[in-house]
């Protein structure tokens, strides 16, 4: 009995969570206010997984193949509202509320490892009756993308990632070094200037950018992740990616060498298409992301109705 209620102690702490009921009261009052910005109708609806319940946020319809968003770590799916009018003309939007991070998404089991999170996305998809879909993520949310695509892809249609950190290139020590001292600062200023520098100028508007900052400040003071960092895929698991691929970097991005990792992109995975972009920084570049999505999206579903 002893053995099975320390198994359960330590299950515990490998879930995420917030730290007391106050900071779970100002990160989803920030969450509420940024998820303000996306287009409506904007619909919701919870798919239970053996991680958790995983809250989904929908929008637009159409008879192309739906697209899944995927977020970069401490964004949530408030990041996508400049992007989801743009890609919901056409097609159904679904933007998942990942399990493990601050948001309405409750965690129920750990998950220790990249097989957990292709299991978790997996059921996911399946759990919204996605034959295909076409995987889209930022930042975390495009290693989570990649991986997918590796390990889980009978139904990827495609995968575009966006600055996956550590997927095609190690972390610059400058990027780590400063989020520690931003994070450990516990100053407002200090954070926000390491959080504007890092996300650059993404197009987006100012009060929706201050909305969206806000949501993320509060999220790394406020919540306990506890999901696996970031992680290097191998160049087997790269060399597997079969669906069609589109990587995009930022030029003046601090979290890793774009130049690194666009080479590493194309000399692994097969038939992909890479970008960097000039002057991006780790943030989405709205004009740029809004042009070659929608039209990489069209392009994919063209070629398998052809």
């Amino acid at each position: 009995m002893a053995g099975k209620a320390e198994a359960a102690v330590q299950a515990v702490a490998q879930i995420s969570s917030f730290a007391n009921e106050a900071a779970r009261a100002r990160i989803l009052g920030a969450y509420d206010k940024a998820m303000a910005f996306w287009p409506e109708p904007r619909g919701q609806q919870d798919v239970a997984t053996s991680f958790g319940t995983t809250r989904v946020h929908t929008y637009g319809g159409g008879a192309g193949t739906p697209v899944v968003l995927l977020h970069g770590q401490s964004a949530t799916p408030a990041e996508w509202a400049p992007h989801v009018a743009a890609l919901g003309g056409e097609r159904p939007v679904l933007a998942v509320d990942r399990v493990g991070e601050p948001g309405y998404s409750t965690q129920t089991a750990p998950i220790r490892t990249a097989d957990h999170i292709a299991d978790w996305l997996e059921e996911v998809l399946a759990g919204l009756g996605l034959g295909r879909a076409h995987l889209v993520g930022h930042s975390y949310g495009g290693c989570v993308a990649l991986n997918h695509a590796a390990r889980r892809p009978a139904r990827v249609a495609s995968v575009t990632a966006y600055e996956p950190p550590r997927a095609l290139a190690p972390l610059k020590a400058g990027f780590v070094l400063g989020a520690l001292v931003a994070v450990l600062s516990g100053s407002d200023k200090v954070q926000r200037r390491w959080f504007t520098g890092l996300i650059g100028d993404t197009g987006a508007g100012p009060e929706e950018a201050e909305a969206t900052m806000r949501l993320s400040l509060e999220a790394i003071r406020g919540f306990r992740i506890r999901l696996p960092q970031p992680w290097r895929m191998t160049d087997e698991e790269l060399r597997s990616v079969s669906a069609p691929a589109l990587i995009l970097l930022g030029g003046a991005g601090k979290a890793m060498d774009a130049r690194r990792a666009e080479g590493r992109a194309r000399r692994l995975i097969p038939g992909v298409r890479t970008e960097v972009v000039p002057g991006a920084g780790h943030g989405i570049p709205v004009k740029v992301f809004n042009d070659r999505l929608p039209a990489f999206l069209r392009e994919v579903d063209e070629a398998a109705a052809a």
